[in-house]
């Protein structure tokens, strides 16, 4: 049987055979093809089941169509999320005819040995630590390797692809206000990262917009989550908040789990809003209403960026490019203005 080659590519596709070849090795010139050109090319050669020569391919251009992905081990065994982003990659590098190389970063500098031994040229930073992300950028210079970020903020040229935290909590703001809530406190955690400093601006813009007066005594940036909450709720009933924007689900649910344990009606007294929509928040009494990050569309973006294909989105001035949260509303929440009925 014959096998297909370019040449039945380029012809079921109305193009050159150089542009089909270009495509298919992923060189500078690709990134001059449209991308509906690209991408019906590369669909095309995978409905024909044309199989490229990689050992060839590698050889003349000294790299191979892998890329490479830094994470923690453990923490990637354990938390959800990167498993997600992972999925997206996964998903992204097959579209592209690329595989996916994991490798530690424990040892960052003999990880980056190993990229650039096995001639991988593309490489994502999975790791939110902010030593290792500036080292890997300086390892990626070093290198000459193209780098993108996952999470947090991006570091000189090297891009990073995150939700819009701020954005995502003004929105939980909105949605407490429009529930007929006025007194909402944030429950943080201290700002070692950009993404608790981006969530606590973006409670302090909703509430802005929406005309409401933060209270210092309803805002806690602590590692005690519990003696945050005991401290909030211990203020007279009229002095103290009504809701709750809380930096993730687990510490939703500590708001919840303290409210009942205490006698108090919840959500009645106090609402709360959690942030991941990570399993916890389905399984509660009161299924947690959320904020639900698209991380499998982050994993598509960072091998989007590191391909050079267009994806209609400019980024801000730390050089994120920002994804969208969206709220998942469930039972957390008491509507004030409806006596607790939608």
């Amino acid at each position: 049987m014959k096998l297909p080659t370019i040449k039945d590519i380029a012809s079921e596709a109305g193009v050159n055979k150089c542009v089909v070849s270009h495509v298919l090795h992923d060189d500078a010139y690709a990134a001059k093809v449209r991308p509906e050109t690209r991408r019906r090319i590369l669909d095309i050669a995978g409905k024909i089941g044309y199989r490229r020569n990689v050992l060839a391919s590698s050889t003349r251009t000294g790299q191979v169509n892998t890329i490479a992905v830094i994470l923690n081990f453990s923490k990637y065994q354990t938390t959800v999320p990167f498993s997600q982003i992972m999925t997206g990659i996964m998903f992204e590098t097959s579209a592209h005819r690329q595989s996916v190389k994991v490798f530690s970063d424990e040892d960052l500098q003999d990880s980056f040995h190993q990229i650039v031994e096995n001639r991988i040229g593309k490489v994502v930073m999975m790791s939110v630590e902010p030593d290792l992300r500036k080292r890997a950028a300086d390892l990626a210079d070093q290198y000459s390797l193209d780098l993108v970020y996952a999470y947090e903020h991006g570091h000189g040229n090297y891009p990073a692809v995150n939700v819009d935290n701020a954005e995502a909590t003004s929105k939980i703001v909105h949605y407490l206000k429009e529930n007929g809530h006025t007194r909402i406190g944030l429950l943080c955690v201290p700002h070692q990262f950009h993404y608790v400093t981006d969530r606590h601006a973006g409670y302090l813009c909703g509430m802005a917009e929406c005309g409401l007066e933060p209270d210092p005594r309803w805002t806690n940036c602590s590692d005690d989550i519990e003696h945050s909450i005991e401290t909030m709720l211990a203020l007279p009933v009229k002095e103290r908040p009504t809701a709750l924007v809380a930096l993730s689900d687990s510490v939703a649910a500590k708001v919840e789990a303290f409210a009942i344990q205490n006698g108090l009606r919840f959500p009645r007294d106090i609402s709360v809003v959690g942030f991941g929509d990570a399993d916890i928040a389905a399984q509660l009494p009161f299924p947690l209403t959320t904020m639900r990050e698209s991380l499998p569309e982050t994993g598509q973006l960072l091998v989007r960026l590191l391909m050079k294909e267009p994806i209609g989105i400019e980024p801000d001035e730390f050089n994120v490019y920002h994804t969208h949260a969206v709220l998942v509303e469930r039972r957390s929440v008491y509507n004030i203005k409806h006596g607790g009925k939608k």
